[in-house]
């Protein structure tokens, strides 16, 4: 029915607003008809008081005293002119005693109803006498306890609905007045609210249509102004996320060119006999490396993707922190002594009790023990230390080496991440090993950062250690 958010809102309070101003207005005309009536009844009722007691007495008394009658008369047509009725007094056998009209005889119906000693207010023709009702109010008259007679009092209804004619003029105009108003607010309105809802619809499309860069603008701090900072906020992830792909995708591909254009090379050239055959052994042994180093490769993405996955859970156990650093210590045995390294192992206390995945902490000491050694010149010294501070468990592990620059430390946990100078001693990790020691962390709710600065030794060799919290038990 609708084609727009716009047209709906407008339309809906437009027709609401009219609504309610008809009802108020019909409640309205309503009330002042009742109120006018009641008034005109009230004012009736304390009019008859006065002429009751004269009608009695004219009718027992002074009826055949002209003077009297010519001072009721005078007095009739005084009350007449001040209600705006005509007035009708007759005897209980329906002569008309007095009269501000001309009259010969009365509705039989009024008499019943005055000999039952009642007052009525009917909307009639009194008997036909007049061309249209009127408003009619009998009012019997008693003298010395009993019924002699009755007043009736003819209100013409015009006169009685120019008040509610001119009450309802008031009300129109106010109501106009109103209306135009709300019409004005009511479009206003309308606008304010499907115009951000018709931004964010247009921003969605355009997305959808690969413009990551669409925003929309926030005017308000209600619903609406929330609804469009959480878009904004869903589109700068969206955006992140897109280029976060795209460079994924760059660095896998690059990752991936390197060792198998190596392979394709050797291959090649040991099938067209480029290579000697005595060297043939040499370059397979290269290419065995090459095919070890993208299956770890792919193994590391594989594992991180499935980290990434909300399906991804972790098998938390207690387990001895320091014990698992002595096991990783030994199976990393053989190259710390191919470097003649030393070992400075410091633990706080004995037994060190943490809760987390023991598998994934295995995974996070193998692989910065292994960048440790990777790193550090050959006879110097890893540190290797746990402690306790502040209900956490914290290990740390510094090498000394070329160190980190300190405008690399914030990128070194991003995935395929290399600084220069690890490009240059490293050839064979794909920058993927400490953005998985990251997101184990982040997994377990815990914290790791890095610090690289110069030894206190005077030399251009720098220690870099890294540092990171796990829950205890």
């Amino acid at each position: 029915m609708f084609k727009s958010i716009f047209e709906r809102l407008f339309w809906t309070n437009t027709v609401m607003l009219l609504i309610v101003t008809i009802s108020i207005g019909a409640i309205l005309i309503a009330f002042v008809n009742n109120s006018v009536t009641d008034t005109q009844y009230n004012e009736i009722l304390k009019i008859s008081r006065d002429l009751e007691y004269r009608s009695a007495m004219m009718q027992s008394e002074g009826a055949t005293d002209p003077r009297a009658r010519t001072a009721f008369k005078q007095v009739l047509q005084m009350w007449a002119e001040y209600a705006n009725a005509d007035i009708v007094i007759s005897n209980l056998d329906g002569d008309i005693t007095e009269s501000t009209i001309t009259i010969d005889s009365l509705p039989q119906e009024y008499l019943d109803e005055i000999k039952n000693g009642e007052s009525f207010k009917e909307r009639d023709d009194f008997g036909g006498f007049y061309d249209s009702n009127v408003y009619v109010i009998g009012i019997p008259i008693s003298y010395n306890g009993e019924i002699v007679g009755g007043m009736f009092f003819n209100t013409p209804l015009p006169q009685l609905r120019q008040v509610v004619t001119e009450m309802f003029l008031m009300f129109l105009f106010a109501a106009s007045f109103a209306i135009a108003v709300a019409f004005i607010l009511v479009y206003r309105q309308s606008k304010a609210i499907s115009q951000p809802i018709s931004q964010i619809n247009s921003a969605v499309r355009d997305i959808a249509a690969g413009d990551f860069t669409k925003r929309v603008t926030v005017n308000s701090v209600d619903e609406l102004g929330q609804l469009a900072s959480s878009f904004n906020f869903m589109a700068d992830s969206i955006e992140k996320l897109e280029n976060n792909r795209n460079e994924f995708i760059s660095n896998v591909s690059h990752e991936l060119r390197t060792p198998m254009t190596s392979i394709s090379g050797f291959i090649q050239g040991i099938l067209d006999h480029t290579i000697p055959p005595e060297k043939e052994e040499t370059y397979l042994s290269i290419v065995l490396d090459e095919t070890h180093r993208l299956t770890r490769m792919v193994n590391d993405l594989l594992e991180m993707s499935k980290m990434s996955s909300s399906e991804y859970r972790l098998d938390i156990t207690d387990f001895d922190l320091n014990e698992l650093v002595r096991l990783c210590i030994i199976q990393l045995e053989s190259r710390i002594s191919e470097k003649d390294l030393d070992l400075d192992v410091d633990f706080s206390q004995d037994s060190l009790i943490v809760l987390a995945d023991k598998d994934s902490i295995r995974r996070v000491l193998i692989n910065l023990m292994d960048n440790a050694i990777k790193f550090s010149y050959p006879k110097t010294v890893i540190s290797i230390k746990t402690w306790v501070e502040a209900k956490k468990a914290y290990f740390s592990i510094g090498n000394f080496g070329d160190g980190i620059d300190s405008a690399d430390l914030s990128n070194v946990f991003e995935r395929f991440y290399k600084t220069d100078k690890s490009r240059t001693r490293d050839k064979t990790g794909a920058g993927l090993g400490l953005s998985m020691v990251k997101n184990i962390l982040v997994l377990h709710k815990q914290s790791i950062w890095v610090e690289s600065d110069y030894a206190k030794d005077g030399t251009n060799i720098k220690f870099t250690k890294f540092t990171f919290t796990l829950e205890r038990q």
